[in-house]
């Protein structure tokens, strides 16, 4: 299988290795809280079980880089691979490490960034639907802001999933796209 058809199939994938992922490393951690708690909490160097926590994001973001260079060569992305590389930062360093908090932030700046860009990028291509893409994208971020501002909830978990779900969307839209040999 060459590389572009692999990179789109682990863009499929996505969400699932997330959710997967997510569900052990919350079994692991039984005291977490989606309301009460951000989901680096339970990468916290306090947490003798920190390690699935961060392990899961490093491993998760280097398989989600493959999926954004293959999106990359498609022309389906520009930011994606970098908010890639922070989301695996943000893995290395727990909350508790001054690189954490920026590299958290500059990833969902970034990867919703990029979502916006290439959207508009699509919709100029005769996709529609990447018009709705940039729309959903921007929408995303000031939800997250506004979730985060108005202290809806007491912990970050849930602008955060917020925030994970466009995302992965995103990832498998492009990946089915890429599927049917897309190209911008």
């Amino acid at each position: 299988m060459d590389f572009a058809k692999l990179s789109a199939y682990i863009s499929l994938f996505l969400p699932i290795i997330f959710i997967v992922g997510l569900l052990i490393v919350v079994s692991q951690n039984p005291w977490f809280s989606f309301k009460g708690n951000a989901l680096s909490d339970m990468g916290s160097i306090r947490n003798p079980v920190n390690y699935y926590f961060n392990g899961f994001l490093m491993v998760f973001a280097v398989i989600g880089f493959i999926a954004s260079i293959g999106a990359l060569r498609r022309g389906l992305a520009y930011l994606m691979p970098l908010a890639m590389v922070l989301l695996f930062l943000v893995g290395v360093f727990p909350e508790e490490y001054a690189p954490h908090a920026p590299a958290a932030v500059f990833f969902y700046v970034l990867a919703l960034a990029d979502i916006a860009i290439i959207g508009l990028k699509l919709g100029r291509n005769g996709l529609s639907a990447g018009y709705a893409w940039s729309v959903l994208a921007v929408l995303t971020f000031v939800l997250m802001l506004y979730l985060v501002k108005a202290g809806v909830f007491k912990g970050l978990a849930i602008p955060e999933l917020v925030g994970a779900a466009t995302i992965l969307a995103w990832f498998t839209y492009i990946g089915l796209l890429r599927l049917k040999g897309f190209k911008l």
